[in-house]
């Protein structure tokens, strides 16, 4: 539309002109159109932008980890010339599932989506799949059932981050056993779903170990000071305390100094909180991972299958369990 406008400007210039003119002049007139067209077509091509476009669907911002996830994609957008289209769902599948269809109806080039809820999502993943759109999962694992849909997922193990705070719960508690009680993220979410079932699988072979509670909180610290408060209240004897992630730790954290109880806390996530937690003695391991590794990781990976080149299904962070021993060599990014 803009070069219509700009031709229809010219024509005018050239109908004014013409009538200022007489015969002779018509020749040069005819060649000053040519050069202010040939000016205008260049203009309208270094205008156009012929970026690769990659839409990230992101579940919600109220879990502060994907907020350095969506830095570290901006940071590898810019170092790969591609462009990012970022959404919000603000955990609501209903808004995640409109905002996949209107990445598909802008015609994007790839899509990164971080799943509300790993089994809501297959219906749009399937969409995605349908348009000739390649799917990278970022973070929140996919459903089993739709593994040929993925070209890759990017993030961690959550059952192995599990048996890793699991580990850490045992070690906490020694031969003499005792209570545990999960504070979970957001119900239906795969991480959340394997965080609970990959501490289970490691405490059952530990029968001095009982798991007497567990709740969701949606990833929300206010909801997991509550559902602490609730534990406290309900359970007259609680011997440590796993956290889904470090945000939610501190809303526990909170609930037992009001309580006035020390009880030991095994989180995960590793963010600058949490770290400060561990070295002031109020939580006793985190299992990190680096957000910025994911983001990074999904642009490049974008980048890579719309460039034709082959990635692995599978893309792992590294990950460590920190504790009072080596928290010294860690620093938050979120």
């Amino acid at each position: 539309m803009l070069f219509v406008h700009h031709v229809h400007s010219v024509h005018v210039v050239h109908k004014n002109y013409l009538t200022q003119t007489k015969g002779k002049k018509m020749k040069k007139t005819k060649n000053l159109i040519v050069f202010l067209l040939a000016i205008l077509l260049i203009s309208a091509c270094g205008k156009k932008d012929d970026r690769k476009v990659i839409g990230i669907a992101v579940s919600g911002y109220a879990a502060p980890f994907f907020k350095v996830v969506v830095a570290g994609a901006e940071e590898e957008a810019k170092k790969q010339n591609v462009k990012l289209k970022i959404l919000d769902a603000q955990w609501n599948d209903q808004t995640q599932a409109g905002q996949v269809e209107a990445l598909i109806a802008q015609g994007v080039d790839a899509i990164c989506l971080i799943p509300c809820n790993s089994k809501a999502a297959i219906p749009s993943m399937k969409k995605i799949k349908k348009a000739g759109i390649p799917l990278i999962v970022l973070n929140t694992r996919h459903d089993p059932s739709v593994e040929d849909i993925v070209e890759t997922f990017v993030g961690a193990s959550a059952e192995k981050e599990a048996a890793i705070a699991a580990q850490s719960i045992i070690d906490i508690l020694g031969p003499k056993g005792g209570n545990v009680v999960i504070v979970e993220g957001a119900a239906g979410a795969h991480t959340a779903i394997y965080r609970t079932k990959g501490f289970e699988d490691v405490i059952k072979k530990h029968p001095n170990i009982k798991i007497i509670d567990k709740q969701n909180t949606g990833w929300d610290r206010a909801n997991a000071l509550k559902v602490m408060e609730d534990f406290l209240i309900k359970h007259k004897k609680i011997d440590a305390i796993y956290a889904h992630d470090d945000n939610l730790a501190m809303g526990i954290i909170q609930a037992l100094k009001a309580a006035n109880k020390k009880i030991p806390i095994a989180s995960i996530s590793g963010n600058t909180e949490g770290y400060n937690a561990i070295r002031a003695g109020d939580l006793v391991s985190t299992v990190s991972k680096p957000p910025e590794w994911e983001g990074k990781t999904a642009v490049d990976a974008c980048v890579k299958i719309l460039n034709g080149q082959k990635v692995d299904k599978w893309l792992h962070p590294p990950i460590t369990n920190v504790t009072i021993k080596n928290v010294a060599g860690f620093k938050g990014t979120w």
